[in-house]
Parts: structure tokens; sequence; C-alpha cells
């Protein structure tokens, strides 16, 4: 049994910065994985500042999302079943809830316990029997969250996990710091997560290279210009047994891994929607997963394995650029 855990998915190709900025860069690993934001800014003082703020609300960000901190706001909500949040986080929640409702549950923030009886958490891998998976489903239902004011409430037995969501989340509100400062040439990259600000200093799109899933390298590039883009792959985390692939995205509502997929990307405005219908498009596999997308107006472009050989589609939303 191996386990393979690799959280970049994109390969950043990144352009030099012109005259009419000085670039500025921040990274460190937060939040579950390394984070790199680059931007283009003309006072250097402001932009330590800028860069100071962005620490702090990926600081507080985490504090508050990270479930293998007893201390974080989610752990507390696990342990207590209520906890009050403030108002982002809450606006958080109801933007899973709106997901999971589109998704008809796909995406589910209240997938831990099926999460941890897979060994993910841990990282040892252990297949649960029919029995115990049906037993622990019931303990995930995304419409039993309450949020009633500035409170959060979930059921006995219930645990919650943004691990789908929170990276995104956190790259839009890195990006509204920018913002707020008048940025006008950014890019932000948490644990995967991507998200822009215009274009890059050339004057051109910005170019992202989406990882090869089944060898080194990128395997396309896409172009992106005041938006985000979200890839989830089977690649990313994932348990081989017998040749076999179990990765850590798990459907709820059957309980076990997802199996149709090879690579999902998405690209929406908003880095944590992007994110979370990543997710879920990702368990429904590619037919059903692109009609799904042109549902909702947004490109995708989806890899799978048919016979062994790896396959793309992708839907009108979204061109690759090679």
């Amino acid at each position: 049994m191996n386990l393979f855990s690799r959280r970049l998915t994109y390969f950043v190709v990144l352009l030099l910065f012109n005259c009419t900025g000085k670039e500025f860069s921040y990274s460190r690993f937060i939040i579950g994985g390394p984070c790199e934001i680059k931007f283009l800014y003309h006072s250097d003082k402001t932009a330590e500042k800028i860069i100071s703020q962005i620490d702090d609300e990926l600081v507080r960000i985490d504090s508050l999302l990270n479930r293998f901190s007893e201390k974080s706001l989610v752990s507390e909500l696990n342990r207590n079943l209520r906890v009050k949040a403030p108002g982002d986080i809450i606006y958080l929640f109801s933007l899973s809830d709106s997901v999971a409702q589109l998704t008809d549950g796909l995406f589910d923030i209240s997938i831990a316990p099926l999460v941890e009886i897979w060994g993910f958490y841990k990282h040892e891998f252990k297949a649960p029997d029919f029995v115990e998976v049906e037993k622990i489903k019931k303990l995930v239902d995304y419409r039993k969250i309450q949020l009633k004011n500035d409170s959060i409430i979930i059921p006995e037995g219930m645990k919650v996990d943004l691990g789908g969501i929170a990276q995104g989340f956190a790259a839009d509100r890195v990006k509204m710091v920018l913002k707020k400062y008048n940025v006008i040439s950014a890019l932000i990259n948490i644990g995967g997560e991507i998200a822009v600000i215009g274009q890059s200093p050339k004057g051109r799109p910005w170019r992202i290279g989406i990882k090869n899933p089944r060898g080194e390298g990128i395997i396309e590039t896409v172009e992106l210009k005041d938006e985000a883009l979200s890839t989830s792959g089977d690649y990313e985390k994932f348990f081989l047994i017998n040749n076999k692939r179990y990765p850590h995205i798990i459907n709820p509502k059957t309980g076990f891994p997802a199996s149709d997929f090879v690579s999902v990307t998405t690209f929406a405005k908003n880095a944590a929607f992007a994110d979370a219908i990543a997710t879920a498009t990702a368990i429904m596999g590619p037919e059903k997963g692109l009609i799904f997308l042109d549902s909702l107006g947004i490109g995708g472009i989806i890899y799978y394995e048919e016979n062994g050989c790896l396959q793309r589609v992708e839907n009108n939303g979204k061109k690759g650029a090679r």
C-alpha cells in the first residue's frame, strides 16, 4: 500500500513585471498548502503594508478553518456542535450550502466522518465495509447545518470539513485585500487555487499551466484575466492498492471515493465557488460534469481514463491555450 500526496496542482507561468511598477511577493505554507502571491505596486512602503495585511488575513482564516488544529473554530464546532462565527465565515457556510444545493449534495462540507473512516486524515488507508459506510453516511447531510444570525449549529455526530472550499475562499480574501489598494496586476496561488487580478504585466492574460495528471510537468496552459481557476485531481492525495486508485474525494451519496475522473479544472469569477464546483464535478464524471458546468455557464476541462488511455473533454466556457 502506498500513499501519494501531491499538493501543487499548477505550474504557474510567471512573467517579468515591467516598468509600470515593482514586483512584490509573499510566500509561506498555510491553510494546508504552499501559498504564493505576486503583485505589482508603485510604493515600497504601502506594499509592505499590503503584505502584512495578507499575512494577517491568511493566519486568521487558518485559525478558523483548520480542522487539524484543536483551537480552530471548525474544531470547536465539531466538539461543541455550536459556535459563534464572524460574518465572512457565516457567508462561507452559506456559500457551501448554496453549492450543495446546486450539486444535489455532491459537495457537502459535512463529509468529514466519511473521509475519516477511509483513513485519509491520518494517512492510514482502510477500506470500510458496506455496512459501516451506510451507517456513517447517515451523519452526512448539509441540510442539517443551521445558520442562526452569528451562530453555526450542527447535530450530534456530524463533523464539518471545509477543505473543499477553504483555499479558494482564502484566495478570494487575499484578492479583496489587493483590490482595496487598487492593485491592477496580481497572481494569487493558495495551495493550488488560483485567482488573478487584471492582466499580466506584459499586457496579456495570465498563462497558467495545468499539471499533467499522469506524468511530470504541465499538460496544457490556459489564460486567465480577472478570474479564478481550480483543479481537483485523483493524483493529489490517494491510496494505491493492487493498482486501484482511491482518491481522497468522497462521494457523499455512495460513501466511496470518486472513480470516474482523473482531473477537473473549473473557471469562475469567485475562487471559492470554482474550488467547490471542481470537487462536485469530479464526482459527477465527464459526461454529467460537462452538462452541469454548461448549466452554470462556467468553463471546465475534464480528464478521465478510458481503456487505460487519458481522455480530455471541455465545454465552451474555456479553451485551452496550448
